[in-house]
């Protein structure tokens, strides 16, 4: 497979990952059951996609990493969680956006849990973000009520745990995207199967009528065959083409969400997505350079 397929492949992966909140919406069930679902669905069709591959999973590597796997998986279960009641409590654009701050939030644990030195680059993407971040809840935004300012904590919340797993997986050693993927979602499986056995959720799991196709699109389509097309290529393109390109998956979000849900994009919107999206472009054009000559 040439560059451009992989370039092909890895931009489709971003617009099905951007078009996640569509469907969510489309989905009238309990935040928890939907994270439930997608988690169940995704690891069965990576399951399907290891037996047609003839692949066997590293059991050694896994169980190297096995406490780096568990915790990234808890944390992936939390986090699509809140991120999927941020869909529902405010726009999707607003959701996108305080997601985003993910790599920031990374920036900030990274220097608190691994002793990461804060650069001058670093910081100044850090305080472009939150500027950013201000920005985007500064428009008087009654037509959404005080819904809009809780769907962006649960924006946040969902990209402090995204940061988590990040942290999480940059600790694992010898354990190859494919087995690292599949025992994150099945781990996730595992941790949300618990907590709703456990908090006695499943007596009121219902799937509605109408939302069943919803559902599997959401864990065949954006779970299962996503992350696989984005693992197949990712490591076949260059770090900077990588980073660059992942930026569609937040502008398309926000572009489907106004063409399909017509949801409307105010100046402070899209001002807020150049100072956080470019924050992070920043950091990655620059940040790289530093690093390399460090």
């Amino acid at each position: 497979m040439g560059k451009t397929s992989s370039k092909v492949i890895y931009l489709a992966s971003m617009l099905i990952f951007g078009s996640v909140g569509l469907f969510v919406r489309r989905i009238p069930m309990h935040s928890l059951h939907i994270a439930f679902m997608r988690s169940l669905i995704g690891t069965a069709v990576m399951a399907v996609i290891y037996l047609i591959m003839r692949k066997k999973i590293d059991r050694k590597g896994i169980s190297e990493n096995r406490i780096n796997l568990i915790c990234a998986g808890t944390f992936l279960g939390i986090n699509w969680i809140l991120l999927f009641e941020a869909y529902k409590r405010t726009t999707i654009a607003s959701a996108t956006l305080a997601y985003y701050m993910a790599p920031i939030i990374f920036l900030l644990l990274s220097f608190f849990i691994m002793k990461t030195r804060l650069t001058a680059i670093r910081i100044l993407t850090i305080s472009l973000s939150f500027f950013g971040l201000m920005i985007l809840q500064m428009e008087d935004f009654s037509i959404y009520g005080n819904m809009y300012s809780v769907g962006i904590a649960f924006g946040l919340g969902a990209a402090f745990f995204y940061a988590l797993v990040i942290i999480f997986n940059r600790r694992m050693k010898r354990i190859n995207e494919l087995d690292r993927t599949f025992m994150e979602l099945f781990l996730s499986l595992v941790v949300l199967t618990l907590y709703m056995v456990a908090t006695r959720h499943f007596s009121d799991f219902v799937i509605p009528e109408g939302a069943l196709l919803y559902v599997l699109i959401l864990g065949i389509l954006h779970t299962g065959l996503a992350y696989f097309l984005y693992f197949s290529v990712v490591d076949k393109l260059d770090s900077q083409h990588v980073a660059l390109i992942s930026y569609i998956d937040p502008m398309s979000a926000i572009i489907f969400s106004a063409l399909f849900l017509g949801e409307k994009v105010y100046f402070n919107m899209i001002l807020g997505a150049l100072l956080i999206l470019g924050s992070s472009v920043l950091f990655e054009l620059i940040g790289g350079k530093e690093k390399r000559r460090s």
